[in-house]
């Protein structure tokens, strides 16, 4: 807006002081029936040429018009007082109290303005009749002070956004102006549409709802145009924590730990408003771990590269898991509902384990685990009874130790949190029992379809680190007594 200090006005004509009116009832929209062929730039010589007639022609004590606003859309403050004050001005006989007005500059009998300038006399009638609560696609019932079309007193029903035909005998404001005052009413009444929040910077959106640690920047849009908008106001759970100018679209808040409901609200000049709703979660801690991952050997296939190891974790987070990841010694995503993974490690070098938890907030935690998976060669065993070297590929290092006598046994003593027995096995292997710390731990039976050597056939675990005996002992079995022994393998 084009204050008078800005548009020149000859302050030194005015008569008297500004006087004031009661609340705005009513917006008549005029046109000043000049030319139409002015460019933008001399819009405010224009404006000054009105001032100067209708105070030095035709007596008036200043521009009759509250508010004037060119064919660009450029409004001009009109009458001195305030333009957010209840100016009595001098534009519709009859009708000047407890109204507000804006000319056109121009004739608008033969066509009419454009949507922008449409769009700008709606803010301009919305800001003044909103301000008082008056819906400016209303109705109002008015009493005449005295004019050529109602006598005074005589009571007269107007819209709420009114031409000046509509209150006096004239052509005012023009025909074309004048059909458009229906699409102007419906701008200048309506809530703010299109209302939606684009986005949450800050957050993660997941199943509806929005997950922080605590700074948000909400970002959100609406189709009614900015001129429209008194202002946005952001609230959380119920109280306005921010209130934005109407052409802002963001604000930046902190919010406290929990749940809250975040409600972004535009207020239309008309004083109605748009609301919508997004839940946010605030998660300030992090996951955490119930205890550092545990690994321990597991059935499979020991190669000179890879040891079969079980990995296991437990962790939780106070709101929700995001995700859940094996960051070393390679990448893979765990998810958030698993609490186990096959993972094999190197033999005889030490390899670390680490998880790592994210929450929905973008919290992290990560917890891990390094352990050394050592293969120790059949050779080292403490042994009794017939063994019988066996050499092929196929065995760890080429070799390993057959047994088919009954009683004949081989054991190791070492220090770790878990064990395994490394056996071959084939259609005509035979079983051998297992002895933990002399306390027996059942047969294994070593017989399957087709020949598998170096296979992990039975393996235990601890809580912590200790020193531990594992005895195996042939049974000999009727028809395939044989067994072949590639060694034991421990973690520490």
């Amino acid at each position: 807006m084009v204050t008078r200090a800005g548009w020149r006005a000859n302050e030194s004509i005015v008569k008297g002081v500004a006087e004031y009116t009661g609340p705005t009832q009513v917006f008549f929209v005029h046109h000043t029936a000049t030319g139409n062929g002015y460019s933008c730039a001399q819009s405010a010589g224009i404006v000054r040429g009105i001032q100067a007639y209708q105070v030095r022609s035709r007596g008036w004590d200043d521009v009759g018009y509250n508010f004037l606003i060119d064919k660009c859309g450029t409004v001009f403050e009109g009458r001195r007082g305030g333009v957010g004050r209840t100016v009595l001005g001098a534009h519709t006989m009859g009708f000047n109290a407890d109204a507000s007005s804006i000319a056109v500059i121009g004739n608008y009998a033969g066509h009419g303005v454009t949507p922008r300038v449409k769009t700008v006399i709606a803010a301009v009638a919305a800001y003044k009749l909103g301000a008082y609560g008056n819906a400016p696609n209303g109705r109002v019932v008015l009493t005449s002070g005295g004019g050529n079309r109602f006598p005074k007193g005589q009571r007269a029903a107007l819209w709420r956004i009114a031409g000046h035909r509509d209150a006096g005998l004239t052509a005012c404001p023009g025909n074309a102006l004048y059909a458009q005052l229906p699409s102007i009413r419906a701008i200048a009444g309506g809530a703010p549409a299109g209302l939606h929040v684009l986005r949450i910077g800050g957050t993660a959106l997941s199943a509806r709802r929005y997950f922080t640690k605590g700074l948000i920047q909400p970002v959100w849009t609406t189709g009614t145009p900015s001129a429209l908008i008194n202002r946005f106001e952001v609230w959380v759970d119920g109280v306005l924590r921010v209130a934005a100018p109407g052409g802002h679209r963001t604000t930046r808040l902190r919010l406290t730990p929990g749940s809250h409901t975040l409600t972004v609200r535009a207020m239309h000049l008309s004083g109605r408003s748009t609301t919508v709703s997004s839940r946010v979660i605030v998660d300030a801690d992090s996951p955490v771990f119930a205890a550092k991952p545990a690994l321990a050997l597991r059935p499979g296939t020991i190669s000179s590269g890879a040891v079969p190891l079980r990995l296991r974790w437990t962790v939780g987070d106070g709101v929700a898991l995001g995700s859940v990841g094996l960051t070393r010694p390679l990448a893979v995503n765990l998810g958030t509902t698993s609490r186990s993974r096959d993972v094999a490690a190197p033999p005889n070098r030490a390899t670390p384990f680490t998880v790592r938890a994210i929450d929905r907030a973008g919290n992290a935690a990560s917890a891990t685990i390094t352990r050394t998976p050592w293969v120790v060669s059949e050779a080292s065993a403490r042994r009794t009874g017939s063994w019988a070297a066996l050499r092929n590929g196929g065995y760890l290092g080429g070799t390993a130790v057959g047994g088919s006598t009954r009683g004949a046994s081989a054991s190791w003593t070492f220090s770790g949190t878990s064990a395994a027995l490394v056996l071959s096995k084939g259609p005509r292997a035979g079983r051998v029992g297992v002895f933990l710390d002399g306390r027996p731990q059942g047969m294994v039976d070593l017989r399957s379809a087709s020949s598998a050597p170096r296979q992990v056939v039975w393996s235990r675990s601890w809580a912590g680190s200790g020193e531990h005996t594992v005895r195996v002992v042939v049974e000999g079995t009727a028809g395939r007594p044989g067994v072949a022994l590639d060694g034991l393998v421990y973690l520490k």
